[in-house]
Protein backbone atom coordinates (compact mmCIF):
# COMPACT_ATOMS: atom_id res chain seq x y z
CA UNK A 1 0.00 0.00 0.00
CA UNK A 2 2.91 2.25 0.91
CA UNK A 3 4.65 1.78 -2.53
CA UNK A 4 1.15 2.11 -4.71
CA UNK A 5 0.40 5.69 -2.72
CA UNK A 6 4.17 6.30 -3.50
CA UNK A 7 3.64 5.59 -6.95
CA UNK A 8 0.27 7.67 -7.50
CA UNK A 9 2.01 10.57 -5.31
CA UNK A 10 4.51 10.74 -8.33
CA UNK A 11 2.47 10.33 -10.65
CA UNK A 12 0.34 13.05 -9.95
CA UNK A 13 3.26 15.40 -9.57
CA UNK A 14 4.19 14.51 -12.71
CA UNK A 15 0.71 15.09 -14.26
CA UNK A 16 0.84 18.68 -12.44
CA UNK A 17 3.93 19.65 -13.69
CA UNK A 18 3.32 18.89 -17.38
CA UNK A 19 -0.11 21.09 -17.02
CA UNK A 20 2.16 23.97 -15.54
CA UNK A 21 4.49 23.54 -18.44
CA UNK A 22 1.75 23.58 -21.04
CA UNK A 23 -0.35 26.36 -19.22
CA UNK A 24 3.11 28.36 -19.38
CA UNK A 25 2.79 27.33 -23.27
CA UNK A 26 1.05 30.91 -24.86
CA UNK A 27 1.38 30.62 -28.66
CA UNK A 28 1.29 34.12 -30.93
CA UNK A 29 -0.72 34.84 -33.92
CA UNK A 30 2.26 34.44 -36.06
CA UNK A 31 3.65 31.01 -34.30
CA UNK A 32 0.30 29.60 -34.94
CA UNK A 33 0.70 30.42 -38.56
CA UNK A 34 3.90 29.23 -38.93
CA UNK A 35 3.11 25.76 -37.51
CA UNK A 36 0.47 25.44 -39.94
CA UNK A 37 2.31 26.02 -42.85
CA UNK A 38 5.17 23.88 -42.02
CA UNK A 39 2.98 20.76 -40.54
CA UNK A 40 -0.36 21.02 -42.54
CA UNK A 41 -1.26 17.97 -44.89
CA UNK A 42 -2.96 19.80 -47.09
CA UNK A 43 -0.45 22.53 -48.10
CA UNK A 44 2.48 19.95 -47.26
CA UNK A 45 1.25 17.93 -50.39
CA UNK A 46 0.19 20.93 -52.63
CA UNK A 47 4.31 21.58 -52.06
CA UNK A 48 5.02 18.35 -53.26
CA UNK A 49 2.99 18.62 -56.55
CA UNK A 50 4.67 22.15 -57.29
CA UNK A 51 8.24 19.77 -56.94
CA UNK A 52 7.29 17.50 -58.92
CA UNK A 53 6.46 20.10 -61.31
CA UNK A 54 9.50 21.81 -61.22
CA UNK A 55 11.34 18.46 -62.16
CA UNK A 56 8.83 18.15 -64.86
CA UNK A 57 10.08 21.32 -66.41
CA UNK A 58 13.72 20.87 -65.78
CA UNK A 59 13.11 17.48 -67.47
CA UNK A 60 11.78 18.91 -70.49
CA UNK A 61 14.38 21.33 -70.79
CA UNK A 62 17.00 18.56 -70.91
CA UNK A 63 15.35 17.16 -73.70
CA UNK A 64 16.75 19.99 -75.72
CA UNK A 65 20.49 18.17 -75.08
CA UNK A 66 21.54 15.35 -77.27
CA UNK A 67 21.07 11.69 -77.11
CA UNK A 68 24.50 9.68 -76.62
CA UNK A 69 23.98 5.84 -75.90
CA UNK A 70 26.94 3.17 -75.14
CA UNK A 71 26.86 -0.47 -75.62
CA UNK A 72 29.36 -3.23 -75.77
CA UNK A 73 29.40 -7.10 -75.56
CA UNK A 74 32.49 -9.65 -74.56
CA UNK A 75 31.91 -13.11 -74.89
CA UNK A 76 33.67 -16.62 -75.53
CA UNK A 77 32.51 -18.74 -78.83
CA UNK A 78 33.86 -22.29 -78.94
CA UNK A 79 33.66 -25.83 -79.59
CA UNK A 80 33.14 -27.48 -83.11
CA UNK A 81 31.86 -25.57 -86.61
CA UNK A 82 32.73 -26.37 -90.36
CA UNK A 83 35.50 -24.18 -92.33
CA UNK A 84 33.99 -22.34 -95.22
CA UNK A 85 37.17 -23.21 -97.08
CA UNK A 86 37.82 -26.61 -96.61
CA UNK A 87 33.91 -27.62 -95.68
CA UNK A 88 35.25 -29.67 -92.47
CA UNK A 89 34.73 -30.20 -89.12
CA UNK A 90 37.22 -28.23 -86.70
CA UNK A 91 37.46 -27.53 -83.10
CA UNK A 92 38.01 -23.85 -82.44
CA UNK A 93 37.83 -21.16 -79.52
CA UNK A 94 37.25 -17.43 -79.99
CA UNK A 95 37.04 -14.58 -77.51
CA UNK A 96 35.39 -11.81 -79.34
CA UNK A 97 34.26 -8.13 -78.31
CA UNK A 98 31.82 -5.83 -80.13
CA UNK A 99 31.62 -2.20 -78.80
CA UNK A 100 29.21 0.65 -79.94
CA UNK A 101 28.63 4.39 -79.30
CA UNK A 102 25.75 6.43 -81.60
CA UNK A 103 23.86 9.51 -80.75
CA UNK A 104 21.15 11.96 -82.11
CA UNK A 105 20.55 15.74 -81.81
CA UNK A 106 16.68 16.46 -82.92
CA UNK A 107 17.05 19.42 -84.94
CA UNK A 108 12.84 20.39 -86.04
CA UNK A 109 10.27 18.65 -84.86
CA UNK A 110 7.50 21.34 -85.53
CA UNK A 111 9.23 23.26 -82.28
CA UNK A 112 7.18 21.10 -80.25
CA UNK A 113 10.25 20.42 -77.65
CA UNK A 114 10.69 24.67 -77.47
CA UNK A 115 6.70 24.72 -76.78
CA UNK A 116 6.56 21.77 -74.43
CA UNK A 117 9.19 23.84 -72.20
CA UNK A 118 7.20 26.65 -72.35
CA UNK A 119 4.09 24.54 -70.62
CA UNK A 120 5.77 23.16 -68.09
CA UNK A 121 7.46 26.07 -67.07
CA UNK A 122 3.84 28.02 -66.92
CA UNK A 123 2.81 24.79 -65.39
CA UNK A 124 5.38 24.51 -62.79
CA UNK A 125 4.80 28.57 -62.13
CA UNK A 126 0.82 27.92 -61.77
CA UNK A 127 1.57 25.34 -59.40
CA UNK A 128 3.98 27.51 -57.15
CA UNK A 129 0.87 29.90 -57.53
CA UNK A 130 -1.72 26.50 -56.13
CA UNK A 131 0.65 26.16 -53.19
CA UNK A 132 0.74 30.06 -52.20
CA UNK A 133 -2.80 29.84 -52.57
CA UNK A 134 -3.22 26.75 -49.88
CA UNK A 135 -0.69 28.64 -47.50
CA UNK A 136 -2.55 31.57 -48.07
CA UNK A 137 -6.01 30.13 -47.31
CA UNK A 138 -4.61 28.42 -44.19
CA UNK A 139 -3.31 31.31 -43.24
CA UNK A 140 -6.43 32.49 -43.29
CA UNK A 141 -8.75 29.37 -41.83
CA UNK A 142 -5.35 29.80 -38.79
CA UNK A 143 -6.11 33.87 -38.33
CA UNK A 144 -10.21 33.30 -38.30
CA UNK A 145 -9.47 30.47 -35.51
CA UNK A 146 -7.19 32.17 -33.50
CA UNK A 147 -10.04 35.45 -33.48
CA UNK A 148 -12.48 32.52 -32.90
CA UNK A 149 -10.54 31.56 -29.40
CA UNK A 150 -9.83 35.21 -28.66
CA UNK A 151 -13.85 36.25 -28.84
CA UNK A 152 -15.20 33.37 -27.13
CA UNK A 153 -12.37 33.85 -24.30
CA UNK A 154 -13.05 37.38 -24.09
CA UNK A 155 -17.22 35.99 -23.92
CA UNK A 156 -16.30 33.48 -21.32
CA UNK A 157 -14.47 36.35 -18.80
CA UNK A 158 -17.69 38.48 -19.13
CA UNK A 159 -20.08 35.30 -18.98
CA UNK A 160 -17.67 34.34 -15.58
CA UNK A 161 -17.92 38.34 -14.11
CA UNK A 162 -22.19 37.78 -14.90
CA UNK A 163 -21.68 34.63 -12.99
CA UNK A 164 -19.62 35.98 -10.46
CA UNK A 165 -22.17 39.41 -9.84
CA UNK A 166 -25.03 36.78 -9.25
CA UNK A 167 -23.18 35.02 -7.34
CA UNK A 168 -22.47 37.61 -4.74
CA UNK A 169 -27.04 38.41 -5.21
CA UNK A 170 -27.09 34.73 -4.23
CA UNK A 171 -24.95 35.01 -0.69
CA UNK A 172 -26.41 38.52 0.13
CA UNK A 173 -30.28 37.27 -0.28
CA UNK A 174 -29.10 33.70 1.18
CA UNK A 175 -28.84 35.93 4.48
CA UNK A 176 -31.59 37.96 4.23
CA UNK A 177 -33.61 34.54 3.39
CA UNK A 178 -32.71 32.97 6.43
CA UNK A 179 -33.42 35.94 8.72
CA UNK A 180 -36.64 36.11 6.97
CA UNK A 181 -36.03 39.57 5.77
CA UNK A 182 -37.42 38.58 1.77
CA UNK A 183 -40.35 36.28 0.21
CA UNK A 184 -38.45 32.94 -0.44
CA UNK A 185 -39.63 33.28 -4.32
CA UNK A 186 -37.30 36.19 -4.36
CA UNK A 187 -34.31 34.05 -3.15
CA UNK A 188 -35.07 30.96 -5.36
CA UNK A 189 -35.72 33.62 -8.23
CA UNK A 190 -32.11 34.86 -8.38
CA UNK A 191 -31.00 31.28 -7.51
CA UNK A 192 -32.52 30.01 -10.27
CA UNK A 193 -30.54 32.84 -12.75
CA UNK A 194 -27.77 32.12 -11.14
CA UNK A 195 -27.97 28.45 -12.80
CA UNK A 196 -28.96 30.32 -15.87
CA UNK A 197 -25.46 32.06 -15.96
CA UNK A 198 -23.77 28.79 -15.02
CA UNK A 199 -25.21 27.30 -18.22
CA UNK A 200 -24.16 29.88 -20.70
CA UNK A 201 -20.38 29.86 -18.82
CA UNK A 202 -20.75 26.13 -19.43
CA UNK A 203 -21.84 26.55 -23.03
CA UNK A 204 -19.07 29.22 -23.46
CA UNK A 205 -16.37 27.33 -22.25
CA UNK A 206 -17.35 24.11 -24.68
CA UNK A 207 -17.43 26.71 -27.64
CA UNK A 208 -14.30 27.90 -26.73
CA UNK A 209 -12.37 24.65 -26.47
CA UNK A 210 -14.16 23.52 -29.56
CA UNK A 211 -12.49 26.68 -31.29
CA UNK A 212 -9.16 25.91 -29.50
CA UNK A 213 -9.31 22.31 -31.19
CA UNK A 214 -9.87 23.76 -34.44
CA UNK A 215 -6.88 25.82 -34.26
CA UNK A 216 -4.39 22.87 -32.89
CA UNK A 217 -5.66 20.60 -36.02
CA UNK A 218 -4.62 23.36 -38.63
CA UNK A 219 -1.69 24.00 -36.62
CA UNK A 220 -1.35 19.63 -37.15
CA UNK A 221 -0.08 19.64 -32.96
CA UNK A 222 -2.14 17.58 -30.37
CA UNK A 223 -4.82 19.58 -28.38
CA UNK A 224 -4.57 20.49 -24.98
CA UNK A 225 -7.31 21.84 -23.26
CA UNK A 226 -4.57 23.85 -21.06
CA UNK A 227 -3.90 25.62 -24.49
CA UNK A 228 -3.27 29.54 -24.55
CA UNK A 229 -2.89 32.08 -26.91
CA UNK A 230 -1.82 35.66 -26.76
CA UNK A 231 -3.82 38.81 -27.48
CA UNK A 232 -3.47 40.67 -31.25
CA UNK A 233 -1.82 43.79 -29.33
CA UNK A 234 -4.05 46.09 -31.59
CA UNK A 235 -6.87 48.30 -31.12
CA UNK A 236 -10.01 45.90 -32.09
CA UNK A 237 -12.78 48.55 -31.66
CA UNK A 238 -14.37 48.45 -35.61
CA UNK A 239 -13.63 50.92 -38.26
CA UNK A 240 -15.53 51.61 -41.18
CA UNK A 241 -13.70 49.42 -44.28
CA UNK A 242 -11.89 51.75 -46.54
CA UNK A 243 -12.63 50.13 -49.61
CA UNK A 244 -15.83 49.62 -52.00
CA UNK A 245 -16.81 46.45 -53.24
CA UNK A 246 -15.68 47.24 -56.46
CA UNK A 247 -12.37 48.41 -55.73
CA UNK A 248 -11.96 44.61 -53.03
CA UNK A 249 -12.81 42.50 -56.61
CA UNK A 250 -10.02 44.55 -59.03
CA UNK A 251 -7.56 44.13 -55.70
CA UNK A 252 -8.26 40.75 -55.33
CA UNK A 253 -7.97 40.24 -59.49
CA UNK A 254 -4.54 41.60 -59.23
CA UNK A 255 -2.90 40.12 -56.05
CA UNK A 256 -4.85 37.11 -55.48
CA UNK A 257 -2.77 33.71 -55.88
CA UNK A 258 -6.34 31.73 -57.01
CA UNK A 259 -6.24 34.46 -59.72
CA UNK A 260 -2.58 34.03 -60.85
CA UNK A 261 -2.97 30.08 -60.65
CA UNK A 262 -5.87 29.73 -62.58
CA UNK A 263 -4.25 32.27 -65.68
CA UNK A 264 -1.13 30.04 -65.63
CA UNK A 265 -2.76 27.03 -66.08
CA UNK A 266 -4.64 27.89 -68.86
CA UNK A 267 -1.33 29.54 -70.86
CA UNK A 268 0.40 26.33 -70.09
CA UNK A 269 -3.07 24.53 -71.58
CA UNK A 270 -2.46 26.42 -74.70
CA UNK A 271 1.27 25.73 -74.68
CA UNK A 272 0.49 21.97 -74.45
CA UNK A 273 -1.84 22.40 -77.59
CA UNK A 274 0.29 23.78 -79.62
CA UNK A 275 3.52 21.58 -78.85
CA UNK A 276 1.26 18.31 -79.49
CA UNK A 277 0.10 19.78 -82.55
CA UNK A 278 4.17 20.14 -83.62
CA UNK A 279 4.54 16.54 -82.36
CA UNK A 280 2.28 15.51 -85.89
CA UNK A 281 5.06 17.39 -88.23
CA UNK A 282 8.04 15.74 -89.56
CA UNK A 283 11.45 15.56 -87.63
CA UNK A 284 14.50 16.40 -88.52
CA UNK A 285 17.59 15.13 -86.62
CA UNK A 286 21.21 14.46 -87.00
CA UNK A 287 22.77 10.77 -86.16
CA UNK A 288 25.87 9.33 -85.61
CA UNK A 289 27.31 5.93 -84.64
CA UNK A 290 30.85 4.53 -84.46
CA UNK A 291 31.84 0.87 -83.78
CA UNK A 292 34.45 -1.26 -83.34
CA UNK A 293 35.55 -5.13 -82.60
CA UNK A 294 38.01 -7.82 -81.72
CA UNK A 295 39.03 -11.60 -81.94
CA UNK A 296 41.07 -13.41 -80.00
CA UNK A 297 41.79 -15.85 -83.64
CA UNK A 298 43.36 -12.86 -84.73
CA UNK A 299 45.18 -11.90 -82.04
CA UNK A 300 46.88 -15.64 -81.91
CA UNK A 301 48.03 -15.26 -85.02
CA UNK A 302 51.38 -13.80 -86.60
CA UNK A 303 51.41 -11.20 -89.45
CA UNK A 304 49.70 -12.30 -93.10
CA UNK A 305 53.40 -13.49 -95.40
CA UNK A 306 51.23 -14.93 -98.26
CA UNK A 307 48.03 -17.05 -99.59
CA UNK A 308 48.66 -20.05 -101.84
CA UNK A 309 45.58 -21.85 -103.36
CA UNK A 310 46.04 -25.71 -103.20
CA UNK A 311 44.22 -28.06 -105.35
CA UNK A 312 41.66 -30.52 -103.52
CA UNK A 313 40.40 -33.47 -104.51
CA UNK A 314 37.10 -32.05 -105.03
CA UNK A 315 36.11 -31.37 -108.52
CA UNK A 316 33.23 -29.48 -110.44
CA UNK A 317 31.77 -30.43 -113.96
CA UNK A 318 31.59 -27.80 -116.21
CA UNK A 319 30.18 -28.78 -119.85
CA UNK A 320 31.40 -32.05 -119.45
CA UNK A 321 34.90 -31.81 -118.13
CA UNK A 322 36.02 -32.37 -114.35
CA UNK A 323 37.74 -28.62 -112.90
CA UNK A 324 39.42 -29.55 -110.09
CA UNK A 325 38.63 -26.79 -106.68
CA UNK A 326 41.40 -24.83 -104.83
CA UNK A 327 41.07 -23.43 -101.04
CA UNK A 328 43.31 -20.63 -100.03
CA UNK A 329 46.18 -21.40 -97.64
CA UNK A 330 46.90 -18.78 -95.55
CA UNK A 331 50.75 -18.46 -94.00
CA UNK A 332 51.35 -16.45 -91.07
CA UNK A 333 54.50 -15.91 -90.31
CA UNK A 334 56.22 -15.64 -86.30
CA UNK A 335 56.12 -11.70 -85.93
CA UNK A 336 53.80 -9.48 -83.65
CA UNK A 337 50.17 -10.66 -83.21
CA UNK A 338 47.43 -8.35 -83.51
CA UNK A 339 46.26 -7.39 -80.03
CA UNK A 340 42.96 -6.03 -78.53
CA UNK A 341 44.09 -2.03 -79.37
CA UNK A 342 45.69 -2.35 -82.68
CA UNK A 343 42.12 -4.41 -83.41
CA UNK A 344 40.29 -1.85 -81.69
CA UNK A 345 41.95 0.97 -83.74
CA UNK A 346 42.12 -1.06 -87.10
CA UNK A 347 38.51 -1.86 -87.23
CA UNK A 348 36.64 1.19 -86.04
CA UNK A 349 33.67 2.43 -88.73
CA UNK A 350 31.59 5.33 -88.32
CA UNK A 351 28.63 6.96 -89.54
CA UNK A 352 26.94 10.40 -89.75
CA UNK A 353 24.16 12.08 -91.54
CA UNK A 354 20.73 13.85 -91.17
CA UNK A 355 17.45 11.45 -90.58
CA UNK A 356 14.08 12.61 -91.54
CA UNK A 357 11.03 10.94 -89.79
CA UNK A 358 7.63 11.72 -90.66
CA UNK A 359 4.76 10.46 -89.22
CA UNK A 360 2.00 8.64 -91.72
CA UNK A 361 -0.10 6.37 -89.74
CA UNK A 362 0.34 5.27 -85.77
CA UNK A 363 -3.24 4.48 -84.99
CA UNK A 364 -4.23 8.04 -84.60
CA UNK A 365 -2.24 8.66 -81.23
CA UNK A 366 -0.90 11.86 -81.79
CA UNK A 367 -4.29 13.08 -83.06
CA UNK A 368 -5.76 11.74 -80.27
CA UNK A 369 -3.08 13.92 -78.24
CA UNK A 370 -3.73 16.89 -80.03
CA UNK A 371 -7.58 16.60 -79.40
CA UNK A 372 -7.15 16.23 -75.98
CA UNK A 373 -4.58 18.93 -75.21
CA UNK A 374 -7.17 20.89 -76.95
CA UNK A 375 -10.25 20.02 -74.16
CA UNK A 376 -7.77 20.31 -71.45
CA UNK A 377 -7.09 24.08 -72.46
CA UNK A 378 -10.76 24.35 -72.83
CA UNK A 379 -11.24 23.35 -69.79
CA UNK A 380 -8.80 25.28 -68.17
CA UNK A 381 -10.46 28.73 -70.02
CA UNK A 382 -13.72 27.48 -68.24
CA UNK A 383 -11.78 27.13 -65.07
CA UNK A 384 -10.25 30.75 -65.42
CA UNK A 385 -13.54 32.42 -65.70
CA UNK A 386 -15.36 30.67 -63.06
CA UNK A 387 -12.45 31.37 -60.49
CA UNK A 388 -13.14 35.21 -61.49
CA UNK A 389 -17.03 34.94 -61.00
CA UNK A 390 -16.74 32.47 -57.62
CA UNK A 391 -14.06 35.44 -56.81
CA UNK A 392 -16.28 38.23 -57.17
CA UNK A 393 -19.39 36.71 -55.33
CA UNK A 394 -17.56 36.00 -52.50
CA UNK A 395 -15.77 39.13 -52.61
CA UNK A 396 -19.93 40.58 -52.54
CA UNK A 397 -20.70 37.70 -49.77
CA UNK A 398 -18.20 38.87 -47.50
CA UNK A 399 -18.62 42.69 -47.70
CA UNK A 400 -22.56 42.51 -47.30
CA UNK A 401 -21.80 40.49 -44.17
CA UNK A 402 -19.36 42.63 -43.33
CA UNK A 403 -21.42 45.69 -43.55
CA UNK A 404 -24.27 44.04 -41.94
CA UNK A 405 -22.09 43.24 -39.08
CA UNK A 406 -20.61 46.77 -38.51
CA UNK A 407 -24.40 48.14 -38.84
CA UNK A 408 -25.03 45.67 -36.09
CA UNK A 409 -22.34 46.53 -33.73
CA UNK A 410 -23.21 49.90 -33.50
CA UNK A 411 -26.83 49.36 -32.82
CA UNK A 412 -25.27 46.95 -29.92
CA UNK A 413 -22.74 49.51 -28.37
CA UNK A 414 -25.93 51.79 -27.94
CA UNK A 415 -27.64 48.69 -26.41
CA UNK A 416 -25.31 47.97 -24.07
CA UNK A 417 -25.17 51.53 -22.79
CA UNK A 418 -28.85 51.93 -22.53
CA UNK A 419 -28.89 48.88 -21.07
CA UNK A 420 -26.07 49.58 -18.59
CA UNK A 421 -27.86 52.61 -17.43
CA UNK A 422 -31.03 50.90 -16.65
CA UNK A 423 -29.59 47.72 -14.95
CA UNK A 424 -27.87 50.11 -12.31
CA UNK A 425 -30.91 51.98 -11.57
CA UNK A 426 -33.11 48.66 -10.93
CA UNK A 427 -30.15 46.87 -9.02
CA UNK A 428 -30.26 50.15 -6.61
CA UNK A 429 -34.06 49.53 -6.39
CA UNK A 430 -33.67 45.84 -5.78
CA UNK A 431 -31.36 46.57 -3.46
CA UNK A 432 -33.57 48.62 -1.46
CA UNK A 433 -36.29 46.19 -1.70
CA UNK A 434 -38.54 48.59 -4.39
CA UNK A 435 -38.25 46.08 -7.05
CA UNK A 436 -38.83 42.65 -7.49
CA UNK A 437 -36.35 39.71 -7.71
CA UNK A 438 -38.31 38.75 -11.39
CA UNK A 439 -37.91 42.41 -12.78
CA UNK A 440 -34.38 42.64 -11.77
CA UNK A 441 -33.79 39.56 -13.51
CA UNK A 442 -34.88 40.65 -16.43
CA UNK A 443 -32.85 43.68 -16.61
CA UNK A 444 -29.40 42.22 -15.71
CA UNK A 445 -31.19 39.09 -18.31
CA UNK A 446 -30.95 42.06 -20.93
CA UNK A 447 -27.89 43.34 -19.94
CA UNK A 448 -25.75 40.13 -19.81
CA UNK A 449 -27.02 38.85 -23.38
CA UNK A 450 -26.33 42.35 -24.97
CA UNK A 451 -22.93 42.32 -23.13
CA UNK A 452 -22.25 39.03 -25.01
CA UNK A 453 -23.58 39.60 -28.07
CA UNK A 454 -21.80 43.05 -28.76
CA UNK A 455 -18.95 41.29 -27.70
CA UNK A 456 -19.41 38.41 -30.54
CA UNK A 457 -20.25 41.23 -33.02
CA UNK A 458 -17.14 42.91 -32.61
CA UNK A 459 -14.88 39.64 -34.03
CA UNK A 460 -17.50 38.96 -36.41
CA UNK A 461 -17.05 42.06 -38.17
CA UNK A 462 -13.02 41.94 -37.11
CA UNK A 463 -13.31 38.38 -39.07
CA UNK A 464 -15.01 39.60 -42.38
CA UNK A 465 -12.42 42.61 -42.71
CA UNK A 466 -9.87 39.81 -42.42
CA UNK A 467 -11.22 37.97 -45.04
CA UNK A 468 -11.89 40.84 -47.45
CA UNK A 469 -7.96 41.73 -46.55
CA UNK A 470 -6.91 38.72 -47.82
CA UNK A 471 -8.26 38.78 -51.11
CA UNK A 472 -6.33 42.14 -51.30
CA UNK A 473 -3.17 40.30 -50.85
CA UNK A 474 -2.92 42.49 -47.44
CA UNK A 475 -3.16 40.06 -44.96
CA UNK A 476 -1.29 41.17 -41.97
CA UNK A 477 -1.10 39.66 -38.54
Amino acid sequence: MFVWGVLLLVFNHTVLAQNMTDSGKVYTLKQCVDSALKNNPTVRQVGFTAESAHINYEQQRANMLPSISASGNYGTNGGKSINNNTNSYVNTKNNSFYGQVSGSLTLFNGFAIQNFIRQYALNYEADKMDWQQAKDQMTVNVILAYLNVLSTKEQLNLAQQQMEATRRKVDLLDIQNREGAIAPSDFSDIKGQLASDELTMISTKNALEAYKLALAQFMNIPYSPVMQVESLGEDLTPVAYDMTVDQIYQNARNNLAQVKAASLHLASAEKAVKATRGAMAPTLSFQGQANTAYSSIIALQGPLLSTTFDQTRNYVLVNGSQLPLYSPNDKFGDGPKVGFRDQFNNNVSTFYGLVLNVPILNGFRLRSQYKLAQVTRDQADFNAKTTLITLRQSVESYYVTMMSDFRTYNVLAKQVQNYEESYHAAEIKYDAGALKSVDYIIYKTNLDRARLNFVASKYNYILQTKVLDYFQGRLTW
